[in-house]
C-alpha cells in the first residue's frame, strides 16, 4: 500500500535514476535517488539502488551506509544481502593485497583503530542464517499474538512472494494475483506442491498497480498515482484496453462481487459500487468506509469485508453495507501491504517482506 506521504514527484525521481544508471550518468542518477529519498520514498528499492550507483563511483563508504539501510527496512532483501557480501569482500581483498605490498617492501604497516559505533560488518551465510532464523521467530511471535484474539489454533501456512511490495492480492480460481506497485508489476500465480509458483510476471510500464480484481475475463487494477482505473486484457502484456478516472484521489483496492465492480479510496475514505455499463465507469452508490486507512476490501460469495491498515481491524459487512462484527489484529511492528478475504481463507501481505500468509477462515470467523 503506498504511504501518503510519498508523492507522485518522488516515484518520477526514482524512475529516472533508474534510466540514467542504465545509459551510464551515474552522477545524474545519484542526484535522482537522493531526490525520491528526500521527498519522502524512504524504500529499501530505492536505497539499494542508491548504494549500487555510489560503489560504481568507487564511494564505497556511502554505498555500504545504503545496503545496510536497506537490509535495516527489510532485513530479507537478498539483493541488498548480495551487494553488502560483495563490497566488503571486494574491500577485504584490497586490503589484503595493500598488506602483501608493503609486506614485499619490507615496510611495517600501522593501521587505525576502529572508532566506537563504527560499521558492523554483515557477511552474507551468517545474514542468511540471520534472516532465516528472524523469520521463523517472527511467525511464531505473529501466531502466538494473533492466536488468543483473532486467529484460533489452525494451519497457518506461509508463501514466498517474488517481491516485498505486494500491495494488491486477487483470487481467480488457481491463479492468485499479486501487485508490486513499486517496481511495477504485476504477478500470475498458483500454489504447485505447497508454494507459490509464479506463471508469469508482467512488466506494467504505464501502470502503478495498487490493487487487482478479475471480473467478467478482464483483470481490472487501480493506480493511485494516475488515479485510474484500468480494464486489462489477459494477453501476454495485459495490455490496457480502457482506462476510467477513479472517483477518489487514491484507489487502493478493487473488488468484485460477481455483478458489480467495487474501488475503495485512501484519501476520501469512501467504498464506490461502480456502474460497469457506464462508459465511464461511474459510481452509483458511495459509502463511507468504517475504516481510518482502508487497505483492502474483498467479498467471499456471502459479505463483504474491510481492512484497515491504521487499526488493524476487519470489518465485516451485511449486505446494505452496514457492519456487523469487526476483527481486531494484534501485529506488533508490522505494516499491513494487502489483505484478502475469500470463502475459506484471510491473506495479508506485509510491506517489505516476501511472504504471502494464510489463514484459514473457518478458525477466526464462527
Amino acid at each position: 500500500m503506498p504511504r501518503l506521504e510519498i508523492t507522485h514527484e518522488a516515484m518520477r525521481h526514482y524512475y529516472r535514476g533508474r534510466v540514467f544508471e542504465s545509459t551510464g550518468e551515474t552522477d545524474i542518477a545519484i542526484e535522482e535517488y537522493r531526490k525520491a529519498i528526500e521527498m519522502g520514498a524512504d524504500y529499501a528499492d530505492i536505497h539499494n539502488s542508491l548504494g549500487r550507483a555510489y560503489a560504481k563511483k568507487g564511494l564505497f563508504h556511502e554505498a555500504s551506509n545504503e545496503f545496510k539501510t536497506a537490509l535495516q527496512l527489510n532485513p530479507h532483501y537478498l539483493e541488498a544481502q548480495r551487494n553488502l557480501f560483495e563490497l566488503e569482500t571486494k574491500l577485504s581483498l584490497t586490503e589484503k593485497q595493500k598488506d602483501k605490498i608493503y609486506e614485499s617492501r619490507g615496510i611495517r604497516r600501522v593501521k587505525a583503530p576502529k572508532r566506537p559505533g563504527g560499521g558492523i560488518t554483515l557477511p552474507l551465510k551468517p545474514l542468511l542464517y540471520g534472516a532465516a532464523a528472524g523469520g521463523i521467530a517472527a511467525i511464531i511471535i505473529i501466531s502466538a499474538i494473533f492466536i488468543p484474539k483473532l486467529f484460533p489454533a489452525g494451519k497457518v501456512v506461509t508463501f514466498t512472494t517474488p517481491s516485498e511490495n505486494i500491495s494488491g492480492i486477487s483470487i481467480d480460481g488457481k491463479t492468485i494475483w499479486l501487485c508490486d506497485w513499486l517496481k511495477q508489476e504485476i504477478y500470475a500465480a498458483q500454489i504447485d506442491g505447497g508454494e507459490l509458483a509464479v506463471r508469469k510476471t508482467y512488466g506494467m510500464k504505464t501502470v502503478f498497480p495498487v490493487g487487482a480484481s478479475s471480473a467478467r475475463s478482464y483483470l481490472w487494477t487501480c493506480d493511485a498515482w494516475s488515479r485510474r482505473i484500468n480494464k486489462h486484457m489477459y494477453d501476454d502484456s495485459l495490455s490496457v484496453m480502457a482506462s476510467f478516472p477513479s472517483p477518489g484521489g487514491n484507489p487502493c483496492s478493487l473488488c468484485f462481487d460477481g455483478k458489480t465492480l467495487w474501488s475503495v479510496d485512501s484519501v476520501s475514505k469512501m467504498i464506490y459500487m461502480h456502474d460497469m455499463e457506464s462508459p465511464q465507469l461511474l459510481p452509483e452508490k458511495s459509502i463511507k468506509s468504517p475504516c481510518l486507512k482502508p487497505i483492502g476490501f474483498s467479498f467471499d460469495g456471502k459479505n463483504y469485508w474491510s481492512v484497515d491498515a491504521e487499526t488493524k481491524v476487519i470489518y465485516k459487512h451485511n449486505s446494505d453495507m452496514s457492519v456487523s462484527e469487526q476483527y481486531q489484529m494484534n501485529l506488533v511492528n508490522k505494516k499491513l501491504g494487502a489483505v484478502l478475504v475469500d470463502k475459506k481463507y484471510i491473506w495479508i501481505a506485509f510491506e517489505g517482506e516476501r511472504q504471502l500468509i494464510r489463514y484459514p477462515k473457518k478458525k477466526i470467523i464462527r
